[in-house]
């Protein structure tokens, strides 16, 4: 039962071919009967893992969006990543077996649960495993990449509107639409004060770029977003 549960869970996914479990063949998928945990459910505020633990999961975001936190020593927390549908949870922690940050739900959300040990032996038998994972650290280093660049190109003011842009082309890859997130989480992500997080929303609702309730962005019009976006740079 459980194996055609794993099976039917991975090749019904709207993810399945950008997922891990595409780079075994679905005659295979057996395999991941004993390392992989489908369709976990996680309540907006949950924790999936916590920083500073043993690192022994990752964790594939199907639907909903999570934060990843970093505590430093004097209990000051840091919001360094946003992750959507199709990302993976707790590459950066695999090397040195700790985890390095905290991931929390920003809304309800689901994602699957996989054992990184035997997935990684399993990458011995399945070539394509290993060519996927470097195609998933490549996304993952180039949307760090992007990050770094918005934050130490651009002004404080020109933030919000390129991190709004980068967003944008992330959630246009996926089924997932609509940005939520806190102001204080973006603050905290772009290094910049919540009253200037505030001040960039008003402007660019003012500017017909954005339309914001409570914490769903919604961007509708990109065009000028940009402009906003290079003049404030």
């Amino acid at each position: 039962m459980l194996e055609k549960k794993i099976i039917t869970d991975c090749t019904s996914c709207a993810l399945a071919k950008r997922c891990l479990p595409s780079g075994i063949p679905v005659t295979d998928l057996y395999r991941f009967i004993n390392i992989a945990h489908t369709n976990q459910t996680f309540a907006s505020g949950d924790q999936l893992f916590k920083q500073g633990v043993k690192a022994s999961h990752l964790y594939v975001v199907k639907t909903g969006s999570f934060k990843t936190q970093i505590i430093n020593d004097f209990g000051d927390a840091h919001v360094n990543g946003f992750y959507l549908p199709g990302d993976i949870l707790g590459l950066e922690s695999m090397a040195g077996g700790i985890t390095l940050n905290s991931c929390i739900a920003i809304e309800d959300s689901l994602a699957c649960k996989i054992t990184y040990r035997p997935l990684a032996a399993l990458r011995k038998e399945f070539p394509n495993l290993s060519d996927l994972a470097v195609k998933i650290y490549s996304q993952a280093l180039a949307t760090t990449l992007e990050t770094q660049n918005c934050l130490s190109i651009h002004s404080a003011a020109a933030r919000l509107p390129q991190f709004l842009i980068l967003f944008h082309r992330r959630t246009n890859q996926v089924t997932y639409r609509q940005i939520r997130l806190h102001r204080q989480d973006i603050a905290s992500h772009l290094g910049i004060a919540v009253e200037t997080v505030s001040r960039s929303f008003s402007k660019l609702i003012d500017a017909g770029c954005i339309t914001k309730s409570g914490r769903i962005i919604n961007i509708i019009n990109t065009e000028a977003l940009e402009e906003i976006s290079r003049s404030t740079a």
